[in-house]
Parts: structure tokens; C-alpha cells; sequence
């Protein structure tokens, strides 16, 4: 009887798996699916979500969508700066620094299924000019952004 009751109590084990390029991921269920999460555990390190369907891995196009981001967050953050910096001023009352990423850091970003952008996916900035741990996260549809929320 007690082992019965052990192993319905008993914490199931995640899946992991050590990705190549993508490091360390979790298998996750979310509200919207199953997701492999790269997990932020210091300071300055990235938060990744991978899409997925059941428990397959992350796909080459996947990874190139990664490598876009991380190549790209220049062009990116000019996507997104008007709406961000806007956001940012009203929340801190002073503008972004010319140099943005002194403003701002890179938190984490959603990898969409196959790495197609027209799918919804998110990019999230932390904010430095202050240490309330606002977080700006700007949600993409349809390859465009759709709109920047903030979480307090």
C-alpha cells in the first residue's frame, strides 16, 4: 500500500536533453503546448523556449531561427524601439539611453515551430535603468509586432 501511494506521490522526472547549440533543455507543458525551456540561472544569461509538438526536439530550421535572433538583435530592437522606448519612458519618467542596451538587456525569446516568424513568438528585455525587475516583452504575429507588455 505504501509503495502504491509513493509512486503516485512521487515527483515524475522531467526529460532533458544537452542540445548542441541550444544547451540544456527541459521538456515543459504549457498552457499552449510542449515547449523545451533553456533556463536562465544567472544574471545575464537567456531564457529560451522552443516550441514543440509532443516531445520532438528542436528542428535545424529552429536553430537557425536562434541564430537569427542572436545575430540580429541590433535590427531587431529597431523593430520594436519606438513602441519600447516609449513604454519605458512612461513606466521611468526618463528616456533610453542612446545606447540602448544600456537600458536594456537581451532576457529570453521564444523559438516559434519550425522557426517560422509568422507564427506568434515572443521577445523579452530586461530593464537596467533601475532595479525593479520590469520586464518589456514584445509579442510578434505574423512577422510583425503586435504589441509590447510589461510585467512588474
Amino acid at each position: 500500500m505504501f509503495e502504491l501511494l509513493r509512486n503516485i506521490f512521487k515527483p515524475k522526472k522531467r526529460r532533458t536533453i544537452e542540445h548542441p547549440v541550444l544547451g540544456e533543455l527541459q521538456l515543459e507543458q504549457g498552457s499552449k503546448g510542449t515547449f523545451w525551456l533553456r533556463e536562465a540561472y544567472f544574471d545575464g544569461e537567456l531564457t529560451i523556449c522552443v516550441d514543440t509538438v509532443g516531445e520532438a526536439l528542436p528542428s535545424d530550421a529552429q536553430v537557425k531561427f536562434y541564430q537569427w535572433v542572436m545575430s540580429s538583435i541590433e535590427s531587431i530592437y529597431k523593430t520594436v524601439a519606438v513602441e519600447l522606448e516609449s513604454l519605458h519612458h512612461n513606466m521611468q519618467s526618463k528616456a533610453v539611453d542612446a545606447e540602448w542596451k544600456k537600458s536594456f538587456r537581451l532576457a529570453g525569446f521564444d523559438v516559434p515551430l519550425e522557426g517560422n516568424r509568422n507564427l506568434s513568438w515572443e521577445l523579452t528585455f530586461e530593464c537596467l535603468t533601475d532595479n525593479s525587475g520590469h520586464l518589456y516583452t514584445c509579442h510578434f504575429e505574423n512577422g510583425t509586432l503586435a504589441d509590447v507588455s510589461i510585467d512588474t
